[in-house]
């Protein structure tokens, strides 16, 4: 949460740093506020200095409000996935300064936020090993690497996780026989970064039967670490009970 009372000007930065990704940026200034019935866009030219490992990165073109008359603005930075002839790298530092014309004082001021790029990873899991057909299970991801804004929840796509059965069986749990609730995996509330599906293991996918007592894989691969190299998970699940 941004705290509004009794701050003129906040910088707060959501999401993780990840090569080739993005990381979202809050700035709260009520003097950017000029139109009260309308949203706001604001050009950042002479505003914003965005360094990572100290040096200078392209910011974007303007900052929008987030609402009518809210008087916080919202960019977003694109991250290389190198810098200076090599690869973005964990420590790196990423550095955000706004230059504020007029503080509450009426003098010029600036604020600055930093994040560094971190190891994180992802943990796969669901609810059950042993799941009957027709019986509905929970798929969870933790990843910060998804929570791409702090300020809204996020998916992550069903597609991403690998169902194979013993039987020939090959797909993904955004396959409709899995009837998902939601569609993707969805963040429980903002800035969680924890994703949720609940769905129902069906007695055919494809027209191909599951057999009861067989074994079934469930792959999720992850390349959003900052090493770009990609990870994977695996669960096996008992059809049956």
């Amino acid at each position: 949460m941004i705290p509004l009372i009794g701050v003129f000007l906040a910088v707060i930065m959501s999401g993780s740093v990840i090569p080739g990704g993005t990381v979202s940026f809050y700035v709260h200034d009520d003097d950017l506020n000029t139109s009260h019935r309308g949203i706001d866009e604001i050009s950042t030219a002479g505003l914003l200095t965005i360094t990572l490992a100290g040096t200078p990165i392209p910011g974007p073109s303007k900052i929008v409000e987030t609402g009518v008359n809210s008087g916080v603005f919202v960019g977003r930075v694109s991250i290389p996935e190198t810098i200076n002839g090599r690869t973005v790298q964990q420590g790196d530092t990423l550095i955000i300064k706004y230059n504020d014309e007029s503080d509450s004082s009426g003098y010029p001021n600036t604020a600055s936020r930093s994040t560094s790029v971190a190891k994180t990873e992802s943990k796969f899991s669901i609810s059950s090993t042993k799941i009957r057909p027709g019986q509905s299970f929970q798929v969870k991801i933790y990843s910060p690497n998804y929570n791409l804004d702090s300020r809204n929840a996020d998916n992550i796509s069903l597609s991403l996780i690998e169902f194979k059965g013993s039987n020939g069986v090959k797909t993904t749990l955004a396959n409709k026989a899995f009837d998902p609730r939601p569609t993707s995996l969805r963040e429980t509330g903002d800035n969680t970064n924890l994703f949720v599906a609940t769905l129902k293991m069906p007695k055919q996918i494809d027209g191909k039967t599951l057999k009861m007592g067989s074994t079934a894989e469930l792959k999720f691969k992850d390349s959003t670490g900052p090493s770009r190299t990609t990870e994977t998970s695996k669960i096996n699940v008992r059809i049956g009970s």
